[in-house]
Order: C-alpha cells, then structure tokens, then sequence
C-alpha cells in the first residue's frame, strides 16, 4: 500500500531527485512543508516570518508615544488605564458572584431532592460535587480589584513603560531566532539539492 511519499512513485515512477526531495518533507528544515500537496515546490530559500519583525516596530512605536507624553498625558493615560482595568476587575467579581449564586441555587435544588432510589444517591452527589468545584474563588478577584484601586494612576503609565520595553527585547530576541531558523532551512535546503 502506497504512503503519502511513495505514491507517486509507485503509480507513475518518480525520479531520484523528485522522490528526495518528496520524502524530505518530513524533516528538519521542510517540516512545515508535511501537510502540503507533494507537488508544492520547495522553495530554494525561505523568508522568516515577519510576526516579530511587526511586533518589535509596534513595541518600538508604543514605547516612543509613552515616553514623548507630556506629564499631563501621563497623568491623563495612567488615570484612564487604571479606570479600565478597575472596571475591568468589577466586571470579573460581579460575573464570578452572579456565577456562584447561580450555582448555589442549584446545590439548594439538588439538595432538597429526594432520589427515586439509592441507586440515584450517586447521581445526586456527583450533582453537588460538580457544583462546589464550579464555584468561582472570589477572593482573588477581590484582591485583584482592590490592588487595583490602591495602585496610584502614575504606576499605570510606569508599566506601560515597562511593557513596552519588555516586548521590544523579546521580539528582537525571537526575530533574530526565526531568522536564524530560517537561514539554517535554506542551507539545509540548499546543501541538499547540491548531492543530489
């Protein structure tokens, strides 16, 4: 029985460059080429993605507009970003409260069922068991929000400073590694369609 690599060959011949070519596929440098059709070309070289590359000039972009604010800007950005994370953290305490209500509800419902017989005992206690570790942890989204609500304005832009300079680091770091894998890719390519 023909597999995805030797199909062709086995219908209609193949020659040895094709058939190399066709099985390495499935290694190193042409791993993500595996899925593709088998007359997909490999290309002779690769170009790295340009995720990093984009998110590096965003990072950059992001940092140059916090650090050309003014101290009213700053003021004005760490007073907006603190009221949206502060409701953004009462939005998650309501849901989890409303969440648990909801649960609770139904635990006094399970509860005051009677099972038809013993058999259904388990039924009822998987029901409650099921029910208590749904319960959302509210304490750390007290916690959370109240953090939130003592954390001066000024700390918000500080962070965001922060952030942005954390993001440029780590995408020059990882664009330097694609690009790296992606030259790696082409010489393996490349010293491959030389022996053959």
């Amino acid at each position: 029985m023909p597999t995805g690599y030797t199909a062709k060959l086995m219908e209609s011949g193949q020659t040895f460059p094709e058939f190399i070519m066709g099985c390495a596929r499935a290694f190193g440098a042409l791993i993500e080429m595996r899925d593709s059709p088998n007359d997909a070309p490999i290309p002779d070289k690769f170009e790295p993605s340009d995720y990093n590359a984009k998110r590096l000039i965003s990072a950059r972009e992001e940092l140059a507009k916090l650090k050309a604010m003014s101290i009213e800007e700053r003021t004005a950005f760490g007073e907006t970003t603190k009221t949206k994370d502060v409701d953004r953290k009462q939005g998650y305490l309501k849901k989890a409260v409303v969440e648990n209500n909801r649960l609770e509800d139904m635990a006094a419902q399970v509860r005051a069922w009677t099972p038809p017989t013993k058999d259904h005992q388990g039924l009822k206690d998987f029901m409650l068991q099921q029910i208590d570790v749904s319960k959302n942890g509210v304490d750390y989204s007290e916690k959370s929000l109240a953090e939130a609500q003592a954390k001066p304005a000024p700390e918000y832009y500080v962070e965001a400073v922060l952030s942005a300079a954390r993001d440029i680091k780590y995408h020059t770091e990882e664009n330097a590694k694609e690009v790296e894998r992606t030259n790696s890719r082409t010489e393996w390519v490349q010293q491959l369609r030389e022996s053959i």
